[in-house]
């Protein structure tokens, strides 16, 4: 008798991919590899360069000629890279990646799609990323916010909330803040330790300068576009703390340097206040704490 044909392979999940790119081609070279290797496929890989990188575009034209290319002339960072995957992708639900993260498993989709089709009214499930976390296998934690490097978003709850802020550089401010905003709208973020995203990003000892600036800064932005006035007291504290953090560093010439631009930033980004409820941040800032375990109970067998 002949063998039948293995069910996974023949399948595409309907599900977009979405990669911003951002000079690092050995990086991306991997992740696409890794994302090609996966049975069952994704049904499209999406790449963004952000900047327009030449030498970006000339490897994954020449190398993976099946992913679609999409660009900014201008750096956009990663959030405005994602806002503009999210508009182009041809799925419903879209899995992000950064250009140093991939699946762990090559049923990866697979398995995304099962949690899917369990739960489809979800805004976000998010993976567990590896080596920084140990997956737990056991069900799902609802999340008050999910990592960027690693998660599956619902485009019908992202098309609710105002998308990302396109900065250049992200840190504190990308995911937070679209989490924050989907918190408010009721949108639940659940992560599985099935789910599992290797990030290939060795933190370095020290971020540089321009990098550590940018993460005080948007420290403060952060709350001063989404908290209410009643809420700037806690924010203060975690600016306060971060201060404090660098101060015992030794980074004189970072807060100086963020003292000095943050009014230029302030200015800037202020027109875009859309403050959410107190209730929305407490309950967001409570969860970020303690994240809550999620029972799912599988429908009976029918008989």
């Amino acid at each position: 008798m002949d063998a039948k044909p293995n069910a996974l392979e023949a399948m595409i999940i309907p599900i977009s991919v979405a990669v911003p790119a951002c000079r690092r081609s050995d990086q991306l070279r991997a992740t696409l590899i890794r994302l090609q290797a996966c049975t069952p496929p994704p049904a499209e890989i999406l790449v963004h360069l952000d900047g327009n990188d030449n030498g970006l575009r000339a490897l994954v034209t020449r190398e993976f000629p099946q992913v679609r290319l999409l660009h900014s002339s201008a750096l956009v960072g990663p959030g405005g890279a994602r806002n503009r995957l999210m508009q182009e992708a041809l799925c419903p639900w879209v899995a992000h990646f950064d250009d140093d993260s991939f699946p762990q498993d090559t049923d990866y989709f697979a398995k995304a799609w099962k949690l899917i089709s369990e739960l489809p009214e979800t805004a976000v499930f998010c993976a567990s990323i590896l080596p920084l976390e140990s997956p737990d296998p056991q069900g799902l934690w609802r999340q008050a916010f999910y990592p960027g490097c690693g998660h599956l978003m619902n485009r019908d709850w992202f098309r609710r909330t105002r998308g990302y802020l396109p900065v250049p550089i992200a840190y504190n401010l990308e995911e937070v803040d679209v989490s924050l905003q989907l918190h408010e709208l009721g949108g639940l973020c659940l992560q599985s330790g099935e789910l599992r995203v290797f990030h290939d990003h060795l933190p370095p000892e020290r971020e540089d300068e321009i990098t550590q600036v940018a993460m005080m800064i948007n420290t403060v932005i952060f709350p001063l576009l989404r908290y209410p006035v009643a809420m700037w007291p806690q924010a203060g504290g975690s600016i306060l703390r971060r201060l404090l953090q660098l101060s015992l560093r030794g980074e004189w010439r970072v807060i100086r340097r963020s003292l000095r631009t943050l009014p230029a930033a302030i200015v800037q980004y202020l027109p875009l206040r859309a403050p959410v409820s107190f209730a929305g941040v407490l309950s967001w800032l409570l969860l970020r704490r303690l994240p809550l375990r999620v029972a799912v109970v599988s429908s009976p067998a029918s008989s």
